[in-house]
């Protein structure tokens, strides 16, 4: 246990001087930080000292690792070096099996499913209490280590067998994620008279070509995404510079990564920007886009983002790998999206999830009525 302690006050100087230059901004901060990290190093002893059994000694190193950094970020992780690329790996594949993840009551849980997953197929639901993956309780196990080990079994074809809770954590079921044969799709569309309605799933690496193939060539366009919370920074920029010709794109910043502005083009695919629908589901690279949409004049419907867009990057020093929050996307008016989300230009009241019909939808083509009116 020794072996452990030493590890895990080793890996928190580390750490600790870290985020002292990147997430901390004076020195009584600071302090806080060293009596946060010694009161940790003193419950680390007295398990090791006091503890009735034998203490498994990769559980309890993961399980710090899990406490220290996943409170500050979903997707941090502290990770083991030999792994570092297979995370890599992770963070630019669609999640294993269709499944993100999150954490709730101290265990892994579901965050949302890609339709036609093999998570979907399951009957897997947002807010879901994950206890078991094969039979190994995922309360204190960090989530990198989760994923990971869904992103191997579907490498292999191998089913994933899960004990999981209800929203009410009430009734508990099993459940086996099947090796299906899936496909995530980036967009959808349909019709609704002179108006396509495009509902964006995810920011692939091919998210600009499947809009791009789904604009009409005559009408408007409403770009739907209340269900968009997963895909990769870079493309979701091109995506927004295939809508608009010129100003700021998106920008992010950071205490000691610096910043980077993302320009528009002139290389646009539409001349009409769509009008956008957003939610409390729109989330990370869909607040990216409706904000680069909104900055460039695009009307935002529905009601406001989950306030989460942090720009995530791997940090290292010595044996000691983060990934973590490194900067903060920014609005058009440079609030940052963590906390405060997407405000929309038409916010529809009283939405009623149980009942029929879709009054966000609804508004929108209201909105493109008018403009149809006013330009006959």
């Amino acid at each position: 246990m020794k072996r452990i302690r030493v590890l895990f006050l080793t890996a928190s100087v580390a750490v600790m001087m870290l985020f002292s230059g990147i997430l901390l901004a004076n020195r009584s901060n600071q302090d806080v930080l060293f009596r946060a990290l010694g009161n940790l190093a003193e419950v680390v002893h007295l398990v090791e000292t006091e503890y009735v059994d034998e203490l498994n000694q990769e559980a309890l190193e993961l399980s710090l690792d899990a406490g220290l950094v996943e409170p500050l970020n979903r997707s941090a992780a502290v990770l083991p070096v030999d792994r570092i690329g297979d995370y890599l790996e992770f963070i630019d594949s669609p999640p294993p099996y269709g499944l993100g993840l999150t954490s709730r009551l101290g265990s892994a849980a579901v965050s949302f499913v890609f339709p036609g997953s093999p998570a979907d197929t399951a009957g897997l639901q947002a807010l879901e209490v994950i206890e078991l993956v094969e039979g190994v309780n995922s309360r204190g196990r960090p989530l990198w280590q989760i994923r990971l080990d869904l992103m191997e079994r579907e490498r292999l074809a191998e089913p994933v067998r899960l004990a999981v809770f209800d929203r009410e954590v009430d009734e508990r079921r099993e459940v086996v994620l099947e090796p299906l044969e899936w496909v995530l799709r980036a967009a959808t569309s349909t019709e609704q008279g002179e108006v396509t309605v495009i509902q964006l799933e995810a920011v692939s690496e091919d998210a600009s070509e499947s809009v791009i193939s789904l604009l009409p060539e005559q009408g408007r366009v409403i770009l739907d995404l209340r269900q968009l919370r997963w895909g990769l920074e870079a493309e979701t920029m091109i995506l927004a510079d295939g809508f608009v010709s010129s100003g700021r794109l998106g920008k992010w910043q950071g205490r000691r990564a610096g910043s980077k502005t993302y320009e528009a083009s002139e290389n646009v695919v539409t001349e009409l920007l769509p009008v956008v629908l957003v939610g409390p589901h729109t989330a990370g690279v869909g607040e990216i886009l409706a904000a680069a949409l909104q900055g460039a004049g695009a009307t935002v419907v529905g009601n406001r983002t989950a306030g989460y867009g942090p720009h995530m990057s791997l940090v290292r020093d010595g044996d000691v790998a983060l990934w973590m929050p490194v900067g903060q996307w920014l609005r058009p008016d440079d609030e940052t999206i963590d906390g405060n989300g997407i405000e929309p230009d038409v916010v529809v009241e009283g939405i009623d999830p149980n009942a029929d019909g879709d009054p966000v939808l609804d508004r929108a083509l209201e909105i493109l009525k008018q403009d149809f009116e006013k330009a006959a």
